[in-house]
């Protein structure tokens, strides 16, 4: 009897973390979305559809996962989308030379470390502010796109490059997806299970004191913004991929939708919150929005429009969460 009382007990204890827990919010309004879209457009709930969903979502959604890891130090990165457009240049112009599929996306990987760096080192050496550092290295960045493109396309991509965008394992599940999910699952791990994880929730949470207990703070940011421009430029060559051709205006406005993600999933502005669940949740929802206008035939100007609302909403729920908290 004691044996199953203890379950029991054991059992409330699980439901309740899970009903308190922040992303529990943010997967019930998707619960709730999903079921309002797929009796309001017919074509929603369709397994079609919802790869579709999947598979638009894996470029920003990868991008996500790269703020996450940012936000959660207290910074914020508005260049990941112009890196996202230069390092598609970047891979297409490389293998158009000659360069081998898997060189080529490793070069261009290193770059946008680089680009990361970058931004990590003049915010934390040269004490500049996160909004006006990466505000500077996105004009500097999506001009660069320009520059070595000359406005122009880049076209002629290899098909072995095309494929990882554009091709369906067992004709139904796109490579992008596995590519989102897999990063996903890896800093998972990363930050839950790792010291490196627990610093950057310390950075976050409270950076003084995480200087005084050993933290070093400078290095934790700096590899923060380093990974950050990886996945800015995973994302951006999976986009290219699967467009099949590179332009310098690729990605134009993600940020802000990729931000407001992040925010809808939980991550706290002033730091030292956020999750791997809940900014896949909050890339979900997005997505699911966007998806839904477009069944319903309203048309790109009101999409943008809901994305302001969006981003509105997010600013407003973090306000409230920090109230609460």
């Amino acid at each position: 009897m004691r044996n199953s009382d203890g379950a029991l007990v054991s059992a409330r204890r699980i439901v309740m973390r899970v009903v308190h827990a922040r992303e529990a919010g943010v997967a019930l309004a998707l619960v709730v979305l999903m079921v309002v879209l797929s009796v309001s457009a017919k074509n929603f709930l369709t397994v079609r559809n919802i790869f579709s969903i999947l598979r638009a979502v894996s470029f920003e959604g990868i991008a996500a996962l790269g703020i996450l890891l940012v936000m959660v130090t207290g910074g914020l990165d508005l260049s990941l989308a112009s890196n996202m457009a230069l390092s598609g240049i970047l891979v297409s112009l490389l293998m158009v030379s000659g360069v081998p599929v898997f060189a080529a996306m490793l070069v261009t990987l290193i770059a946008g470390m680089s680009i990361g760096a970058v931004n990590g080192l003049f915010i934390t050496k040269v004490r500049l502010g996160p909004i006006i550092t990466t505000l500077g290295m996105m004009s500097v960045v999506r001009g660069l796109a320009f520059i070595v493109t000359k406005g122009l396309p880049v076209v002629n991509l290899p098909v072995g490059f095309v494929t990882l965008g554009q091709h369906l394992i067992g004709g139904i599940v796109p490579v992008p997806i596995l590519f989102f999910l897999g990063v996903a699952v890896l800093l998972h791990l990363v930050l839950r299970y790792t010291v490196f994880g627990y610093h950057l929730f310390a950075t976050g949470g409270n950076e003084l004191a995480s200087q005084y207990s050993g933290v070093q703070v400078a290095k934790v940011k700096l590899l923060a913004y380093v990974l950050s421009g990886m996945l800015g430029a995973l994302g951006g060559m999976l986009l290219i991929a699967r467009l099949g051709v590179a332009q310098p205006s690729i990605a134009v406005g993600y940020e802000l939708g990729i931000i407001a993600a992040v925010i809808i999933g939980g991550t706290s502005l002033n730091g030292g919150i956020g999750s791997v669940l809940g900014t896949v949740l909050g890339v979900l929802i997005i997505g699911v929005i966007r998806n839904g206008l477009v069944l319903a035939n309203i048309g790109g100007y009101y999409i943008q429009f809901a994305n302001g609302l969006l981003i509105l909403a997010a600013v407003v729920i973090n306000r409230l969460r920090g109230v609460q908290d």
